[in-house]
């Protein structure tokens, strides 16, 4: 049987693991863009890595780690990544946000992740609640197409600190530079590859 060239392993997700997983950050996201206390909290959790106050603050969001659905939680000082349980050969789905690797180290700008909240809201609802919208968005990752991803995904992020928009590991990231900050912050789905 022949491979499909444009469908590798590595973009494949099914339709409802990236609407769920969209549909489940939704609450997070929302409290961060419109909680200034809330937010200013994540932000000293994530730039001293204090998992417990940051597990503790996802909570308040509805997001329990771990839980049915809900792996795992990791933060690096520059950003962070929720682990979302999800059938063979995705395993693990991961959605977060963060600078990246290398860039620096212990930062994080609570203004620029709140703006990058208000701006991805509008991106998730669609992918949460719009199945054909979604597989819209799946096929694309599986076709490797960048060019017609990044056209969609610029007409729900409007804000002109959208500077990219990527395929990979088995999902996206959409970078933001804003200028409350030197560095550029990618919001991102993606395959966790363990082993």
């Amino acid at each position: 049987m022949k491979k499909d060239k444009r469908a590798p392993s590595d973009r494949f997700v099914p339709v409802r693991v990236l609407q769920r997983v969209a549909a489940r950050m939704i609450p997070f996201y929302r409290r961060i863009a419109s909680n200034r206390k809330y937010a200013a909290a994540w932000t000293v959790g994530v730039r001293r890595a204090n998992l417990t106050k940051l597990l503790r603050l996802l909570q308040e969001a509805g997001i329990v780690v771990p839980s049915p659905g809900v792996g795992s939680f990791s933060t690096n000082g520059i950003g962070y990544f929720v682990d979302f349980s999800a059938p063979a050969p995705i395993g693990i789905y991961t959605n977060g946000t963060s600078l990246r690797p290398g860039t620096t180290q212990f930062y994080f700008n609570t203004r620029v992740h709140r703006m990058i909240a208000r701006a991805v809201l509008p991106l998730y609802r669609k992918m949460a609640f719009d199945r054909v919208f979604a597989a819209r968005i799946v096929r694309l990752i599986r076709t490797n197409n960048t060019a017609m991803l990044n056209r969609v995904v610029r007409n729900l992020v409007t804000t002109s600190a959208l500077r990219s928009v990527t395929i990979s590991s088995s999902g996206f990231k959409i970078g933001f530079k804003y200028a409350a900050s030197p560095f550029v912050f990618y919001n991102q789905f993606f395959r966790e590859i363990s082993g």
